[in-house]
């Protein structure tokens, strides 16, 4: 993940990229960090546009800036979309990470890509959510404040 821009952050124990207005990351929980032996890969998408924008919305100075995560294995087809890994065994551990670095590079990186053309990833929310695969998952109360945030910043832009 280094090569692509991904760093360490201790505070939150994750891998995090900016890419301009969003934050892109990873995360497992339980933490790894405190020995846990069995977890589940997350990642999660992130803007202080969106903070910014709820807590004028709120009327508020603290705010969530989350704009959509879950499980990584939910981006993917699979139908257990929330596994938790064993990692107690170096031959768990090892399938473990194969696992989740290919549905990192098969789903998760494509995901993010589509933050980079957001008027398009507006349209396709607005139409069909961020998980058209999956009926039923998303949160429209999330998605339409995805949708009014950003397209009130491109008016801005």
């Amino acid at each position: 993940m280094i090569p692509l821009g991904y760093k360490y952050r201790k505070s939150k124990n994750d891998i995090y990229k900016k890419d301009g207005i969003f934050v892109f990351s990873f995360y497992f929980s339980p933490s790894i960090r405190f020995g846990s032996t069995t977890f589940t890969a997350f990642f999660d998408v992130s803007s202080p546009v969106i903070a910014q924008w709820r807590s004028e919305q709120e009327g508020t100075e603290e705010t969530y800036d989350g704009i959509v995560g879950t499980s990584i294995a939910r981006l993917t087809h699979r139908y257990d979309d929330f596994p938790r890994y064993e990692v107690s065994t170096l031959l768990e551990r090892e399938r473990s990470i194969q696992e989740i670095s290919g549905q990192i590079q098969d789903y998760a990186l494509p995901f993010f890509a589509r933050f980079s053309n957001l008027p398009k990833l507006l349209d396709d929310v607005e139409r069909e959510g961020f998980f058209p695969h999956r009926k039923g998952f998303d949160v429209p109360k999330r998605n339409r404040e995805f949708i009014e945030c950003f397209r009130e910043y491109l008016q801005k832009q």
